[in-house]
């Protein structure tokens, strides 16, 4: 089963400028035509299956800015469907994880903590067991 590669885009001048990431986050993923929906937006849902592995990225839209992914938390985290970890080195880091559903299915939301030119800000994001 092939990973499925999140990308996290991120408009730092005017998530900094309005307080809001929700419209200022892009996200897109590898699955292309194969289920995920919402792409381009904040609220992407990935479609993964059991057992499948996920791998975050992020960058910003304005060059020069400084963008991290700091920490995930959220249904996702706490019922340990996956626990991504940071790897990598410090300016190409990503976060991986693998689905462990242990067989169930279902759309479980995630929210990602984001370290923005040093300003901390948030927003959520789902995936979908299938």
């Amino acid at each position: 089963m092939r990973t499925i590669d999140v990308l996290v885009i991120i408009d730092c001048l005017s998530a900094t400028a309005s307080g809001n990431l929700k419209n200022n986050a892009y996200i897109v993923d590898t699955n292309g035509y194969e289920g995920s929906w919402n792409e381009g937006t904040s609220q992407l849902v990935t479609v993964c299956q059991d057992g499948q592995g996920l791998s975050w990225g992020i960058t910003s839209v304005n060059p020069g800015n400084q963008v991290n992914i700091v920490s995930f938390s959220g249904q996702l985290i706490t019922s340990k469907i996956c626990i991504p970890q940071k790897q990598g080195i410090p300016g190409a880091e990503t976060w991986k994880g693998k689905v462990q559903s242990r067989g169930g299915i279902g759309q479980y939301k995630y929210t990602l903590a984001l370290s923005i030119n040093g300003k901390s800000m948030s927003f959520d994001a789902f995936i979908k067991v299938v």
